[in-house]
């Protein structure tokens, strides 16, 4: 109970701006064999109250359809953040600042090989291995993306 969530601090003075993380989202594959069927219940799964309120509850998701951000899914803060009932109002005022983001087709690869080497990184306590760390990055994520058939500029 003493954590508390609050928005980020600014790199310029009267900026208001946060990074995008977190969240979620429902795709349906174009190579889905049910593609209709799937479209339904991405829907509903994002529509529904008690849908909502189950991914709330029982994964610890924020709703991706943003009429579902004032449902009364969010009526109650985390546990983690029981301290702080306007947990939820607080969020939504803060998800507003979201700066515009890109991701990659292979985000996965890259936070993948983000943490492994940064991992490596850390333990080393050298500049250089930072150095390592990033380069080993950008290669293990480009390899990726050429594999998959995505050309990349260097």
């Amino acid at each position: 109970g003493k954590w508390a969530m609050a928005p980020l601090p600014q790199w310029n003075k009267g900026e208001n701006a946060t990074g995008s993380w977190g969240g979620s989202s429902t795709a349906v594959t174009s190579d889905s064999q049910h593609k209709e069927a799937a479209a339904r219940f991405a829907t509903w799964l994002n529509t529904d109250p008690e849908a909502l309120t189950a991914l709330v509850k029982e994964s610890g998701i924020y709703p991706a359809a943003t009429a579902a951000q004032t449902s009364g899914a969010l009526a109650k803060a985390p546990d983690y953040f029981a301290n702080q009932p306007d947990f939820y109002t607080r969020a939504a005022e803060i998800a507003k600042t979201t700066a515009p983001a890109a991701w990659g087709p292979n985000v996965n690869v890259a936070y993948t090989a983000f943490k492994d080497e940064f991992g490596k990184a850390a333990k080393a306590r050298t500049e250089a291995a930072f150095g390592t760390a990033l380069t080993k990055l950008q290669d293990a994520t480009v390899a990726d993306l050429e594999k998959q058939g995505f050309g990349v500029a260097k």
